[in-house]
């Protein structure tokens, strides 16, 4: 298992413009106000005019960018969802198209950099039957996984904190007259993966529930091009492993899962679904980076 992070949003979750800026952020250089370009653009004072915003956002902004994997943190490098959306194909830069959203919650959870996405959608639902889960449940369940990993406790606020920005990510919430337009601008609240049910626990905490469904907004191409993202170079895969994977960070039920199989296989002989004693897999006849951009660069065109 990855080490597990929390924390590093100063409680902003993200919105829609921070992606673009902080990605402009990284690119400039400037010596005149200390910008040397890459990630440490952020830790210098002349970042909070540059972003317009105050310096807890500066380094919220800092955290997302590489939650999304617009900047990749191992390699200090710009991401693959930058060359992807913002630079070097430049598909969606206003994320202005639903498949760039469905990479994005993609890449959220498989890069583990804002662990919570990836434990919710995935691990926390793997052994439930009941798609719902409140606060404590969460928190529960975060403590034995950072004790299973073997790494140092965190602190109940700290998961509090990670809790609540998992909800604003998702959750749009109710108009009063405290709400600001500021509280809707986060581009997933458009896939409706989570939702709150109305109801509260014995504890009076709010109830949500994981919209695990047939993803009528998702095509084969960004579900391909997942495919091959997550399991790179593979040429059979495993059904139980896209269950676990690909297929939960996409809230896929079981029947979202087969159809979109069946529709990718149809669309690209590429990919082959085999059921053979039990055993059931996919095999890619492609595992090449520029079959996988074709996919994407297809996906654009059917639905710009």
């Amino acid at each position: 298992m990855s080490v597990l992070r929390f924390s590093g949003h100063d409680t902003f979750h993200c919105r829609e413009q921070w992606l673009l800026k902080g990605l402009n952020l990284i690119e400039k250089k400037d010596e005149s106000l200390s910008f040397e370009g890459g990630i440490s653009n952020f830790k210098v004072n002349s970042a909070i005019p540059e972003l317009g915003v105050g310096k807890n956002m500066v380094r919220s902004i800092a955290h997302w960018i590489r939650a999304f994997k617009i900047f990749d943190d191992q390699s200090n490098e710009i991401g693959e969802l930058s060359k992807i959306l913002f630079q070097d194909l430049a598909l969606d830069p206003y994320l202005e198209n639903e498949g760039s959203l469905w990479l994005m919650q993609y890449y959220l959870c498989s890069t583990e950099y804002a662990s919570i996405f990836k434990l919710i959608f995935s691990d926390y639902f793997s052994d439930k039957a009941s798609l719902e889960f409140s606060e404590s449940q969460v928190k529960s369940f975060l403590h034995r996984e950072i004790e299973r990993n073997n790494q140092r406790s965190v602190t109940d606020n700290t998961l509090n904190s990670d809790f609540k920005v998992f909800i604003k990510t998702y959750v749009a919430p109710k108009k009063n007259i405290k709400t600001v337009e500021d509280d809707f601008n986060t581009p997933l609240l458009a896939l409706n993966l989570v939702f709150s049910t109305g109801r509260r626990n014995e504890k009076n905490e709010p109830i949500f529930r994981i919209n695990r469904t047939v993803q009528k907004s998702l095509t084969p191409e960004i579900f391909g091009y997942c495919l091959l993202a997550e399991f790179q170079g593979n040429s059979a895969i495993d059904y139980d492993k896209i269950r676990t994977s690909v297929a939960s960070y996409l809230c896929l039920s079981n029947e979202g899962l087969e159809r979109i199989i069946d529709n990718l296989g149809e669309s690209y002989p590429e990919f082959i679904y085999k059921d053979d004693a039990g055993v059931r897999q996919i095999q890619v006849k492609n595992t090449s980076e520029k079959f996988k951009i074709n996919l994407l660069k297809k996906h654009y065109e059917l639905h710009s």
